[in-house]
């Protein structure tokens, strides 16, 4: 297996959360969001360096320059960085599919092949992580906060999509959207604890029997 790249890389597809968001943001708050970013840049740099289990939370701080009480007011755990991974990409997504435009099944579709590919790049990454975050006492917690901004933009994609009759409205957005992710956390789930990479169609494949069940027609 390849080492996965940094997801700090010049060659990853994954950036920050773009800062031109809705309302004016505080100096203080750019500067937790910038303290927030180094700290994972410093985290991926050194599990793709080395390995996920061998990096302590002390060498993240000494490579991003902060103390350990500053990665603990952003990260309850060092599994929590999970948490910042989901919300690059879901920046990432929101701005694509808006330059793309396109039907909401073509957008869904857009989405999940991003998803695969991310994770799939950082596979060996993303197996030992899942596998920590997974084994959390709060994890209940803890998932809702990692899957807040991709659920709300699957909401959204969805909701479009019931507006113009694309998608059945009868099911709310929301419920149709926590589906979707829990399936493709179900998916996260057994792929940690295996030896496969990540299949480049599974994300279609889960995506269509949400779309269109598993009757055959």
């Amino acid at each position: 297996m390849t080492r996965a790249r940094s997801i700090a890389g010049e060659k990853t597809p994954i950036t920050g959360p773009s800062e031109s968001g809705p309302g004016p943001v505080s100096r203080r708050s750019r500067k937790k969001e910038k303290t927030r970013r180094n700290i994972f840049s410093a985290a991926m740099g050194l599990f793709a360096a080395r390995d996920y289990d061998a990096v302590t939370i002390e060498e993240i701080c000494e490579r991003a320059d902060v103390a350990k009480a500053t990665f603990f007011l952003h990260f309850p755990n060092k599994a929590a960085l999970l948490t910042e991974f989901n919300e690059r990409l879901t920046a990432n997504l929101r701005s694509h599919l808006a330059e793309q435009g396109g039907s909401a099944e073509e957008k869904l579709r857009r989405a999940v092949q991003m998803m695969i590919e991310n994770w799939g790049r950082n596979a060996e990454i993303m197996r030992k992580m899942t596998r920590e975050f997974l084994n959390q006492p709060a994890l209940p917690r803890a998932a809702t906060d990692a899957n807040a901004g991709l659920s709300e933009l699957i909401t959204e994609i969805v909701a479009q999509g019931q507006a113009t009759g694309e998608l059945r409205a009868q099911v709310p957005a929301s419920l149709v959207a926590a589906m979707l992710i829990a399936s493709w956390g179900a998916f996260v789930s057994a792929w940690s604890t295996a030896d496969e990479e990540v299949p480049p169609t599974v994300g279609e494949e889960l995506l269509d029997i949400m779309l269109f069940g598993l009757k055959q027609m």
